[in-house]
């Protein structure tokens, strides 16, 4: 059986739009939905950020701390910090993410030392590390793992921002919000019907895009 021994198909955002148009049927609305695409692709991206951690989204970051700056400045793109450790002379020394409530109820914010807890403060400008202890010195280094929010789409001659398995749940994800944008001209049953696509075909993507890891559940008995 001869076979193409390729695995570079692409899927641009132009390509993406006809294959979701042709979904929705229909005449378009003037031709504005092209340009109406990008926003909807780009809210899509948004709802994906909002429905659990992307792997492809996760990377690792490095900054050295300042002595005495118990806030550390996140990239803008930061969506959330999900681990933390110290590095100090080679070693690495993990650091437990608190509420909070847990970091404001601290009595000594400024206390100076190795930094041991920390508290993720999400804002619209930024994302922001707050630790405690502040750190004692300059040199130890923050090494933690972010996830960062999909790149937006800029250009339709360009290609989305996620691994090839999230192109099905893009093309019918794309489809729901170029329908929705149709208004009540839209037929409501088959609007319904693009909706269960697209959530059928996030689930699939969700539950795939995964780590391979066991996980363990040990309970806790407290006596009274």
């Amino acid at each position: 059986m001869a076979t193409s021994g390729t695995y570079d198909f692409s899927l641009p955002f132009d390509e993406l739009l006809e294959q979701a148009s042709l979904r929705v049927g229909g005449e378009a609305l003037l031709g504005t939905e092209t340009r109406t695409s990008r926003r909807a692709l780009n809210l899509l991206f948004t709802d994906l950020s909002n429905r659990g951690v992307l792997l492809s989204t996760l990377e690792e970051t490095k900054t050295t701390v300042t002595n005495g700056t118990a806030i550390v400045t996140c990239s803008a793109n930061t969506l959330d910090v999900m681990d933390l450790v110290v590095r100090r002379a080679g070693t690495d020394l993990a650091a437990t993410r608190i509420s909070f409530n847990d970091y404001n109820a601290i009595p000594k914010k400024d206390q100076q030392g190795r930094p041991t807890q920390y508290f993720v403060n999400r804002q619209t400008d930024n994302t922001y590390i707050y630790l405690w202890p502040t750190p004692d010195n300059s040199t130890d280094v923050l090494v933690f793992w972010r996830t960062r929010f999909i790149m937006d789409a800029a250009k339709l001659a360009e290609d989305p921002d996620l691994p090839r398995r999230f192109w099905p749940a893009l093309v019918s994800g794309l489809a729901y919000y170029l329908a929705m944008g149709r208004g009540l001209k839209f037929p409501l049953d088959r609007l319904l019907t693009l909706k269960g696509q697209f959530e059928e075909d996030l689930s699939y993507v969700l539950s795939e895009d995964s780590e391979r890891v066991s996980f363990f559940a040990t309970p806790k008995f407290f006596r009274r």
